[in-house]
């Protein structure tokens, strides 16, 4: 079979506009459908494990909480003492706005009465029900103090208002006195907090867009009839069309952490659109088809502009080829047989001139090229350059995102010290504790620390400690709590440690950058746990000193006493060579100045000897009022030549003329008797009646030579 040159030329046109437009088409919109499945798919795969890490996250920070909360100590001694519910109170509230996922906390006894209770129902029925469950695990378990979860559902565990669903988790967390392992371990009472459903939604919720959607459904609990709980739990940022195709995800999440001692499960199925919009394949199919359409006429106009510019031409040649050979030289009357041969040498010399300018055109068109070689060598210099700002930006793009990992890794850590940190200011110096905490925190900071209620000094770390004298960093010049200064290129940020009645008690003091946000809620936090440590040990120090303290002169009191003096008798038993003395004294006249002016004066009598004996004693002397009119003095290092100095003053003050005064005017003698003994003289164990019976010798005396009646 003979092929037509203009057929096979129309062929060749079409074939080669048509399947080119056809393949690249095709494989456009095989690509793009690929690359699309694989976006969602890995979208998926990330909304999936970021719902998983915020579920555990969330649940680990609500059950560190509980152990810290169930840890506290005036937390379970509130549960023997009213006057203490006052702080449950706070604390509850401080653990449902600090916890995202908690609405309501109660705290109940051993018996399971209500203590306390925070955004809950006074008088709540349905702990019978949790009460059972609770008991019933911590027997089988034998009670190994951890916390426990478990579902509930169409209970009034709160205000409808927070839980229209009713529906959600309880945790409990028993609370034991002590966790030695020598004591019992019975809980005194149970912690019991309640996670809504409503609150979980709205904790995942920020992370879904539209046309996502997280479908919750609980694994049954093993002993527990729980078919309806939290079925069919739908999380979504808005309404779902269900006839739009969707890809989707299993995963299983599991409530366990070190805390929890029976974990539950959900098995949460994560759903997405499987198009980010309209279904792209049917738009580029759409456009494919509209562009193979367009190539198509294209090529058919191609193709008749062909047969028209080249095909008729040839047709006409060959038209004249089939005239020559069937010997028509001449066509229309006009003479073919040697024109055709001029036209032919006209040809070749045309073709000459046509050549030479060709190459004329070729020398222009090369040094266009070397002019275009050179702008390209430009073009490709520009790239390089750019390619290197890119790398560079690139660059630090990581290093910053590099340097943002580290820094919540870091506040991460931060947070996790801060948690021990309660543990650990409870016991030993209250400055070291905070100085090392701190430098834990912020190793490339500078920090100072002054308490007032210890030496007032400042505690330097990496800073100087001249820049803290200086009259503007004082805390009394500033109204916030916070303020920062600057200082050599760098600030000083200064954090006031204030009580419960806002008295300023200390000031920390930080040399550093500039602080963020999340920095300075760490810090806060770390400056409420020491405020509120600081003010306990203040309490604690005053309850000391007025258990041992004479409340009408501030002397040392009988409990002082008796404490002081067997310390004394134990250390010259253990150290022969330690000697001490004691004074006796009884005031004279007591009674006499109580009958006759009222027992002001007694008490100003009393006051008033009070301070005779202390500024008659030296610096190592103690004086103790014992009660009534009776006082003793223990001397240190009081040998029997030490006791007849101290007594001789003794005398010496008793023999001036002093007056206990009223306002009024009325006045009395301060006169007393005085007996004393050594342990150089007598056995320590002695020397304390040796010294009464001669103090009471000296007061017959006394009585006898003034002959006032007693």
């Amino acid at each position: 079979m003979k092929l037509r040159l203009k057929s096979s030329l129309a062929l060749l046109m079409l074939i080669i506009a048509v399947v080119p437009a056809a393949i690249v088409g095709g494989l456009l919109l095989k690509q793009q459908s690929d690359v699309e499945a694989n976006y969602r798919i890995d979208m998926l795969n990330r909304l999936s494990n970021t719902i998983k890490q915020e579920f555990d996250y969330r649940f680990s920070l609500l059950s560190t909480s509980l152990d810290v909360l169930s840890r506290d100590r005036l937390f379970v001694q509130a549960i023997d003492n009213f006057f203490l519910a006052g702080h449950v109170n706070t604390s509850l509230g401080r653990l449902v706005k600090n916890t995202p996922l908690i609405q309501a906390a109660y705290l109940v006894d051993d018996r399971w009465s209500e203590i306390e209770s925070y955004n809950g129902i006074h008088g709540l029925s349905s702990f019978s029900k949790l009460k059972d469950i609770l008991m019933y695990r911590l027997s089988i378990h034998h009670g190994n103090g951890r916390q426990w979860v478990f579902y509930y559902n169409d209970e009034d565990l709160m205000p409808l208002k927070f839980n229209p669903t009713r529906r959600g988790i309880v945790i409990g967390v028993p609370i034991f006195q002590s966790m030695t392992n020598g004591l019992k371990r019975v809980p005194l009472g149970y912690l019991i907090v309640v996670v809504p459903m409503e609150n979980i939604v709205k904790v995942l919720k920020p992370y879904l867009k539209d046309g996502e959607r997280v479908v919750f459904k609980n694994n049954r609990e093993r002993g527990v009839n729980n078919t309806r709980d939290m079925k069919n739990i739908i999380i979504s940022q808005s309404k779902i069309d269900q006839n739009r195709s969707t890809i989707n995800k299993t995963i299983n999440i599991k409530l366990e952490n070190k805390y929890i001692s029976e974990p539950i499960e959900y098995t949460m199925k994560v759903y997405m659109d499987k198009y980010l919009g309209e279904n792209p394949y049917i738009n580029s199919l759409k456009y494919i088809s509209l562009f193979g359409v367009i190539i198509i006429l294209l090529a058919f106009f191609i193709a008749g502009m062909t047969y028209r510019w080249i095909a008729r031409p040839l047709g006409g040649l060959m038209e004249t080829v089939r005239a020559y050979s069937r010997g028509e030289y001449q066509e229309l009357g006009r003479d073919l047989r040697f024109t055709e041969f001029f036209m032919v040498d006209r040809l070749i010399r045309n073709m000459a001139k046509t050549i030479q300018a060709q190459v004329a055109d070729l020398a222009v068109t090369n040094s266009e090229l070397n002019a275009a070689y050179l702008e390209k060598e430009q073009a490709n210099l520009q790239l390089v350059n750019f390619n290197d700002q890119l790398e560079l930006k690139v660059e630090e793009k990581t290093l910053a995102l590099s340097r943002s990992l580290l820094r919540e890794e870091n506040r991460r850590s931060m947070l996790q010290s801060l948690l021990s940190f309660s543990h650990d200011i409870q016991s030993g110096d209250i400055i070291e504790t905070v100085m090392t905490q701190l430098v834990a925190l912020y190793p490339m900071a500078g920090w100072a620390m002054k308490s007032y209620a210890d030496n007032n000094e400042w505690a330097c770390e990496n800073i100087d400690k001249s820049c803290l004298e200086e009259q503007v960093i004082q805390p009394e010049n500033h109204y916030s709590d916070y303020y920062c200064l600057p200082s050599d290129g760098k600030y000083l940020h200064c954090f006031k440690i204030k009580n419960s009645q806002n008295d300023i008690v200390g000031i920390i003091v930080m040399q550093y950058m500039q602080l963020e946000h999340d920095d300075l809620e760490v810090i806060s936090l770390f400056i409420r746990q020491l405020s509120t440590e600081l003010e306990g040990r203040l309490l604690n120090r005053e309850l000391a000193r007025i258990a041992v303290t004479d409340s009408l002169t501030g002397l040392a009191n009988r409990k002082a006493f008796d404490n002081d003096l067997e310390g004394h008798i134990q250390l010259f038993n253990r150290y022969p060579s330690r000697n001490f003395g004691l004074f006796m004294l009884d005031v004279n006249g007591l009674k006499r100045a109580n009958d006759s002016y009222g027992h002001s004066m007694g008490d100003t009598l009393l006051i008033e000897t009070s301070k005779l004996l202390v500024e008659t004693c030296r610096l190592t002397d103690t004086v103790y009022r014992l009660g009534g009119d009776e006082f003793a003095i223990i001397l240190e290092a009081g040998d029997r030549d030490s006791c007849s100095i101290l007594w001789r003053r003794l005398e010496k003050v008793r023999d001036q003329i002093n007056y206990a005064c009223l306002p009024n005017g009325k006045q009395v003698e301060i006169h007393f008797a005085v007996g004393y003994a050594s342990t150089d003289q007598y056995p320590a164990d002695q020397v304390c009646l040796v010294a009464d019976k001669v103090m009471y010798k000296d007061k017959r005396r006394f009585y006898e030579k003034t002959g006032i009646e007693r």
